[in-house]
């Protein structure tokens, strides 16, 4: 009689252990499905906005947040390689795919990618509601010409994204130490500037309050000229205007560089009217990265480049 319900025990104890294995493997196998279909609520210019996290197919439409997700180690499937900066150069590469430009994308393209995410910013806010019917729509981008505090943002959103939060911490500390030390150089030496483009023989300034206003206010340069008309594509200005201001530093955006449609911007500036300025004279002429300064937007290397511009133009470097 022992024996028998030795034996019975020892069976029923072997169907718990396969009950209690087979409840855990099942709860295993839905973590993933569970993880697959978690979102999060993000604030991008747009407002709230639910986007999943982790998403697996990621059309990306801004450079900014591409030059992130980089950093992030994060892969996009689709983008416009129209005017791709040189630091992200990898993504010409065949197994992205191809999308145009920043402003004239292919929308059947962007649908054939079957996107969980598609990422945009400014120059495509026309398309918002149509990039909406396709995936979510994650409006980041540069908010009111702040590159800087555009790039810290976007950074902790994408972190939070992808589930890389810790992912750029340390280089968004380092780049605020840099700022610093740049400013505090620019102040001490109270020096003042204009931040120009150069754009098929027109030349344009930009002050206070405008795309490039990071030039006076982060970096600390005073502006030579503090009533510049606040525009979008600046303030159309001669030669005659830069000697007249005579600013310690000018810093030129050659923005044939990188639509390829002018050989020497240098030739064209440094001609015999710019020669008289204190610029020229103390070697303070600066030909700034275009590609970070104008289609870079507010991504990690983007902001790299641009402090590394200011360090070699005061002298850190």
């Amino acid at each position: 009689m022992k024996k028998r319900l030795a034996i019975i025990l020892s069976m029923v104890m072997l169907l718990l252990v396969g009950v209690v294995g087979c409840t855990s493997g099942d709860k295993s196998a839905e973590e993933p499905a569970q993880e697959e279909n978690k979102t999060v609520v993000i604030t991008d210019q747009k407002g709230e906005v639910e986007v999943p996290v982790n998403p697996k197919n990621v059309v990306v439409l801004d450079y900014g947040s591409l030059d992130i997700m980089s950093k992030l180690g994060v892969e996009p499937v689709a983008l416009p390689k129209g005017s791709l900066p040189s630091y992200l150069n990898k993504y010409k590469d065949d197994k992205y795919v191809d999308l145009g430009s920043l402003k004239e994308f292919d929308l059947e393209k962007i649908n054939a990618a079957e996107p969980d995410l598609i990422i945009i910013e400014g120059r495509q806010e026309s398309y918002y509601e149509d990039l909406k019917k396709i995936a979510p729509v994650l409006y980041l981008g540069t908010v009111n010409s702040d590159v800087f505090a555009s790039a810290e943002n976007n950074a902790k959103i994408l972190g939070q994204v992808f589930n890389k939060e810790e992912g750029v911490t340390a280089e968004l500390e380092s780049i605020n130490k840099r700022l610093e030390a740049v400013n505090a150089k620019v102040k001490e030496n109270n020096s003042t500037a204009l931040m120009t483009m150069f754009n098929e023989g027109s030349l344009s300034v930009y002050g206070i309050g405008s795309r490039y206003d990071m030039v006076y206010s982060k970096f600390g340069f005073t502006p030579a000229d503090t009533e510049i008309e606040v525009s979008n594509h600046g303030q159309n200005i001669s030669f005659e205007y830069l000697k007249e201001k005579n600013p310690d530093y000018l810093f030129v955006l050659d923005r044939g560089a990188i639509t390829g449609t002018q050989a020497s911007v240098r030739e064209a500036i440094e001609n015999e009217l710019i020669k008289t300025t204190k610029a020229y004279e103390e070697g303070h002429i600066v030909y700034v990265n275009p590609q970070a300064w104008y289609v870079g937007g507010s991504g990690i290397m983007a902001v790299d480049a641009i402090i590394s511009d200011m360090e070699v133009a005061v002298g850190i470097k």
